[in-house]
C-alpha cells in the first residue's frame, strides 16, 4: 500500500469511525467528561486494525479531535464515554469543509504525529531498500509539508474526487524526487 493510501486509509478511517462530527459546541461539559471522552477514544482509535499510531499520538488526537468537535455529538447520540471506547462505527452529521480541513490539520500539523518520520519509515518498509534513510526522510518531509498532500487528505476526507488534484501528485512525486535527488527509476 503506498503511503498516500495508506494516510488516507488512516484519516478515512477516523472519519468514518463517526469520530468527525456536528460541531465544536462540547454542550457545557465539564474537564471530568471531556477527559472521560478523551481517553475513550483514544482507546477506540487503538482498537482499530490498521491504525499505525501509539498511545501518546492516540492521547493527542483524541484531545485535539474533541477541540474542535466537542463531547455533544456523542452526548446527543446517547453514548458514554464507556460506549465511545467499544463502539465499532456510529453516524452523525456531515462536516463543514472548514471543519474537514481543521480535522486533517490534527494529522499534518506535527503537534501529534511526525508525519514526516512516518511516512519514512513506511516508504523504506514499503521499498524493499531502495531508498535510504536520507532520501526518505527527504520525500518524507517533502510530502508533510505539500499542500498538495493536504489538499489531497481534505478531498479524500470529503469524498470528493478531484482529476487536476491526481495531476498536481504525480508532478508533486517528480518534484520531491527531484529535489531529493532519488533517481526515477525506484518508481519502478
Amino acid at each position: 500500500m503506498s503511503v498516500r493510501t495508506r494516510f488516507g486509509a488512516v484519516v478515512v478511517a477516523v472519519v468514518s469511525m463517526g469520530i468527525v462530527a456536528c460541531g465544536g459546541d462540547d454542550g457545557g461539559s465539564t474537564g471530568s467528561q471531556e477527559e472521560a471522552y478523551s481517553k475513550a477514544l483514544g482507546v477506540s482509535l487503538a482498537r482499530q486494525a490498521d491504525w499505525p499510531f501509539g498511545e501518546e499520538e492516540n492521547v493527542c488526537i483524541a484531545e485535539r479531535v474533541l477541540d474542535l468537535l466537542g463531547v455533544q455529538m456523542f452526548i446527543d447520540a446517547g453514548l458514554s464515554a464507556e460506549d465511545v471506547a467499544t463502539v465499532e462505527e456510529f453516524d452523525f452529521p456531515e462536516l463543514t469543509e472548514e471543519q474537514e480541513a481543521d480535522f486533517v490539520e490534527i494529522f499534518l500539523d506535527g503537534d501529534c504525529i511526525d508525519l514526516g518520520a512516518f511516512i519514512a519509515d513506511d516508504l523504506i518498509e514499503s521499498s524493499g531498500g531502495a531508498l535510504s534513510e536520507d532520501q526518505a526522510a527527504c520525500i518524507g518531509d517533502g510530502v508533510a509539508e505539500s499542500d498538495v498532500y493536504k489538499d489531497v487528505l481534505v478531498t479524500s476526507v470529503l469524498g470528493q474526487e478531484d482529476a487536476d488534484l491526481d495531476n498536481a501528485v504525480e508532478s508533486e512525486i517528480l518534484r520531491l524526487f527531484t529535489d531529493c535527488d532519488i533517481p526515477l527509476d525506484v518508481l519502478g
